[in-house]
């Protein structure tokens, strides 16, 4: 089995993959995992500055086959380029220069979510993953009347919180900020005393863009059982739940590397 060394982490996504057997560690900034991935799957190593983390990085690159480095890609320079693999979550690739694409795009590449192929077309889809080990559908009990969710990050608050109460005015709104955040773990516990959640994310363009497809906290309500409207109030399909399945994509992306 290959040795595969995780460079940050985004959504716990590098944690996710090493517990389903693509990883063996994660090197993280702190300020990156307020949520607490580190210490719910216990495989990776914080850093509070860039600096040590890639001191670190570049002193045990040998003991790994592949680096993988998620979002930012800049930093591929440090390690020898046959060994580096990179996956794009969003925000980073978005705001990319053609020419900085097309320099990454050299590299094996993967995007998490679809919509990323508008900006790298060569790329593979490796779905966004939930762990459905630890969001259950048995803690979800059938609420009446019905209650409505929805989560973003602090961005552009005013416009789209407005935008959504159009459509549901009685949503409680959580914007999500470096001071009030949900931790991991509890997740389960705090989406589940909701009946329906409002999978309505934004970019941070201006004035923002919707998002198509489907956000890690969505897929997240989904598994737990709630209903999960997307941005045309549409609900999601449970069957996404299977490609979404951490275990799967892992496997994926393990028989994806076996091939190359």
């Amino acid at each position: 089995m290959p040795r595969f060394l995780h460079i940050f982490s985004m959504a716990g996504v590098a944690e996710m993959m090493c517990k389903y057997g693509a990883g063996d560690k994660v090197l993280q900034l702190d300020s990156l995992d307020p949520f607490g991935f580190a210490e719910h799957y216990g495989v990776t190593q914080r850093f509070e500055d860039i600096t040590s983390l890639i001191n670190e990085a570049t002193a045990i690159a040998d003991d790994y086959d592949r680096i993988i480095i998620h979002d930012f890609a800049e930093f591929a320079i440090h390690f020898t380029p046959s060994k580096v693999i990179l996956i794009f979550h969003g925000s980073k690739l978005r705001s990319m220069s053609q020419p900085d694409r097309e320099k990454y795009a050299k590299f094996p590449h993967y995007i998490t979510t679809q919509d990323l192929w508008d900006h790298m077309p060569s790329a593979t889809y490796l779905p966004n993953p939930v762990d459905l080990e630890l969001f259950l559908d048995d803690k979800y009990e059938e609420i009446e009347p019905r209650t409505y969710l929805c989560i973003n990050r602090s961005n552009s608050r005013k416009e789209i919180e407005a935008t959504i109460r159009q459509r549901y005015p009685d949503i409680e709104y959580f914007e999500r900020t470096s001071k009030e955040f949900v931790r991991y773990t509890d997740m389960p516990e705090y989406l589940v005393q909701y009946s329906d959640y409002v999978d309505w994310k934004f970019d941070y363009s201006h004035p923002p863009k919707t998002l198509p497809h489907p956000s890690c906290t969505g897929l997240q309500a989904l598994a737990l059982g709630l209903d999960v409207h997307d941005k045309d109030g549409l609900l999601l399909d449970r069957n996404l739940l299977i490609v979404h399945d951490a275990k799967r994509v892992t496997e994926r992306f393990l028989k994806e590397y076996d091939t190359n």
